[in-house]
């Protein structure tokens, strides 16, 4: 009887400890779990959900499961509230986390695990690359990637007698645009309160917005671009006072539907990543072209950034399950996946050479001729032109918007108070949130 009970105490601690070894793993423990939690939803959702398909039936040591947040700002909720450790193993966010995301100590550096694996980078898009590095370190992996261009009815300019490479170089040239559809087709034109296309406009000036290299160098401090503010929303001024653009309130969200109804809007500004579903939402009443952002000024010759969101690794103490999300992130970014998440999705690819792909090329031609003006934009960028990043961007969005919404709905208030209120609100969170971090 001793014998029997010292040989079932012996099988329960082989059992118990097979069980603790399986911590991060499916039952048996061949396979390593990796968590990703993400705020793609829709098509986009879909989208992700095929790739994770893909990678989990491509390999027998992996299992990726893909978890919906909501919204961007709602994963960085949870993040918080989540100890450290405890968490997913890679985090989807958008572009103007970076700052947030690196000084949490929540994510591992990406340029490790690249350095480790001696990974080749170089066919990775360097514009789309640059947001994410500071200092030489990539910190996350780019991923959901997208430029801001105005989008278009192709019917209504030709209508009209615009070449779209002229109606929209300029915020002037914009705004006799929009004179020009509303006079011959009825249809008006939408430049948004969207402060992603004002950082872009600040970016194109050549200037930054933030100083200490756009928050690159070291941390931000203050608001370094507020002449440049000055200009766009000089510009911006005489646009909102003209009968001919409406304005539907902050953000994309109203212009992107008045626009695709097709009865409206002749031309908004968005991503390029709304194209497929704004010709969706069209269904065949006109075709959507694309152009790149305007000039504030005729002369200048700054660039474009990347926006979107990127994956990042998170320290959760665990290398196994850390390399194995890295495994995730190489399939994700390889050269035949990007191509497929752009075809799914709108977005664009993040590989140089997946433009060339025979596929690819196809896709180009003869589904979504427009993107390669949003690829070009970028490409036609510098790294100079990478964007600025700092911890309070969330709230520096929100000023930027209702001071603009505040000009645009009070004639008394001018663009200069509007810079002014800008800069001195902007700058306080900035130094609160450096004092707490």
């Amino acid at each position: 009887m001793k014998k029997l009970t010292i040989v079932l105490l012996v099988l329960f601690l082989t059992g118990a400890m097979v069980f603790a070894s399986g911590a991060g793993q499916q039952a048996g423990g061949s396979k390593t779990t990796v968590v990703l939690w993400h705020s793609m939803g829709g098509k986009v959702g879909e989208a992700l959900n095929k790739l994770i398909t893909d990678f989990n039936a491509s390999q027998d040591k992996i299992v990726v499961e893909g978890q919906f947040q909501g919204s961007y700002d709602d994963l960085i909720a949870k993040i918080r509230a989540t100890p450290k450790g405890s968490g997913p193993d890679v985090m989807q966010l958008y572009d103007i986390g970076t700052r947030w995301a690196i000084d949490s100590g929540y994510p591992l550096k990406m340029q490790d695990f690249i350095d480790k694996d001696r990974y080749n980078i170089s066919d990775y898009e360097p514009n789309i690359l640059a947001y994410y590095t500071l200092d030489g370190v990539l910190y996350s992996m780019p991923f959901n990637c997208s430029s801001p261009v105005i989008l278009y009815n192709r019917e209504a300019l030709a209508k009209a007698g615009l070449d779209p490479k002229t109606a929209f170089a300029t915020m002037d040239a914009c705004r006799e645009t929009g004179k020009k559809l509303k006079e011959v087709t009825g249809l008006s034109g939408s430049f948004t309160n969207y402060s992603w296309v004002f950082e872009q406009l600040v970016s194109i000036q050549g200037r930054d917005l933030l100083d200490n290299g756009n928050g690159r160098k070291g941390r931000a401090a203050k608001i370094a671009g507020a002449d440049a503010l000055l200009n766009i929303f000089t510009k911006l001024r005489t646009v909102y006072n003209d009968p001919s653009n409406i304005l539907f309130g902050k953000g994309t969200t109203e212009s992107k539907i008045q626009f695709a109804n097709g009865s409206t809007m002749g031309y908004i500004v968005d991503s390029c990543s709304v194209y497929s579903d704004a010709t969706a939402a069209a269904g065949g009443k006109f075709s959507v072209g694309f152009a790149p952002l305007p000039k504030v000024n005729p002369n200048d010759s700054g660039g474009v950034s990347v926006g979107g969101g990127s994956l990042w690794l998170m320290d959760n103490g665990d290398s196994k399950r850390a390399d194995a999300a890295w495994e995730f992130v190489k399939y994700v970014t390889s050269v035949e996946k990007q191509a497929q998440w752009s075809m799914d999705t709108g977005y664009l690819p993040i590989r140089r050479s997946s433009v060339d792909l025979p596929v690819y090329q196809n896709y180009i031609k003869n589904v979504n001729p427009e993107l390669i003006i949003a690829i070009e934009a970028l490409r036609n960028s510098k790294p100079a032109y990478a964007g600025s990043v700092m911890g309070v961007f969330t709230k520096a969005r929100v000023i930027i918007e209702n001071e603009v919404e505040t000009m645009a709905n009070d004639p008394s208030v001018t663009p200069q108070q509007v810079v002014d209120r800008i800069v001195s609100q902007i700058n306080e969170e900035i130094t609160l949130y450096n004092r707490t971090n």
